[in-house]
């Protein structure tokens, strides 16, 4: 195997190690920066005795609403421990998002969530609003950025969505009737379009980038017009029929993140004390939600990650913890 630390392929056996529930790992030792490291070096698992199979399951059991105080007492360990493993699984989330599959038609959808973080304070105040995007068709969990429901939130969650998406050959870009979301993208994927029936002074225009449809469902509009296209000027804008123009899939997924997170459990005192805190919840469920579990609406024992071409089989909890993120899966 590869050194984890230099990526050299000079590496020589130096021992073994057992652990405390009988498992023996190979020892390595590199001959060009001269560390040593064992096949979870990297990996969720490096330095701890803990067998893989007992960390797996206490976060499947956080994974399925189940509470972190409740689960120390489930494994006999303190509700520190379960944060120390939630955090090792949550530092791997950039190891775990690698970008959409270039050439590919994506439908991205936008959406905010709601839930109390430390004190009962007023919405605009708390820091429990939580921006994420999924992928209609394959139900990949793209992003989620949680804070205060302001414009540096709205810029981050897009600008993460958008660094996914950017290489596909055409986006649709959906949300339910915040014009914030339109305003991050636009100083990320606006150009310059020439015009040569322009008069002289108007000679380009910026418009959005080509094969970029944006468009916002107004829920409740009282008369008004219920999906607007957001300058609708490029040729690829308002095209799809507006039957299709909606978040209702990640309205869906707001549903289902309320049973599997118990941050945003109501009538119970399981929410978060800190935003930080709220963001390793987060980004545990999005690893588990795209490769691990299956997702009843795709037919099939199919996750998100196998949808949208990034794995051809599913992974159990006990190997993610295992591995050093999605350039080390073997299918």
């Amino acid at each position: 195997m590869d050194c984890p630390h230099c990526q050299s392929q000079q590496v020589v056996k130096n021992g073994r190690e057992s652990l405390s529930d009988g498992t023996v790992l190979q020892r390595y030792r590199c001959k060009g920066c001269s560390k040593c490291f064992n096949d979870r070096t990297g990996t969720p698992m490096a330095r701890l005795r803990t067998p893989s199979s007992v960390v797996a399951t206490a976060l499947n059991g956080r994974s399925e609403g189940l509470g972190v105080r409740a689960t120390g007492r489930l494994f006999g360990a303190s509700h520190s421990t379960i944060l120390r493993w939630e955090e090792r699984l949550a530092r791997q989330a950039d190891a775990w998002s690698p970008p959409a599959p270039s050439g590919r038609e994506v439908t991205l959808e936008g959406d905010e969530v709601y839930t109390r973080v430390g004190e009962n304070l007023p919405p605009a105040s708390s820091e429990g609003w939580t921006i994420h995007f999924i992928e209609r068709q394959s139900r990949y969990w793209v992003s989620v950025m949680a804070g205060h429901k302001d414009e540096l939130l709205f810029q981050r969650g897009t600008q993460q969505a958008w660094q996914w998406a950017k290489g596909c050959s055409f986006i649709r870009w959906f949300t339910d009737g915040e014009p914030r979301y339109a305003k991050a993208l636009w100083d990320l994927a606006s150009v310059y379009l020439a015009l040569r029936e322009c008069p002289s002074r108007y000679r380009t225009r910026k418009v959005w980038r080509h094969g970029l449809e944006v468009a916002m469902k107004i829920k409740g509009s009282q008369g008004l017009r219920r999906v607007v296209w957001v300058r609708p000027e490029h040729p690829y804008t308002a095209i799809s029929p507006l039957a299709e123009v909606h978040a209702n899939h990640n309205e869906a997924h707001n549903a289902a993140l309320r049973r599997r997170c118990s941050a945003y459990r109501r009538r119970q005192n399981l929410y978060a004390k800190t935003r930080d805190g709220l963001q390793r919840t987060l980004d545990v469920q999005r690893i588990l939600h795209n490769w691990v579990r299956p997702h009843g609406g795709l037919g099939k024992p199919t996750t998100p990650a196998m949808a949208i071409g990034l794995c051809n089989r599913l992974l159990s909890t006990q190997e993610l913890l295992c591995l050093r993120g999605f350039q080390s899966i073997s299918c």
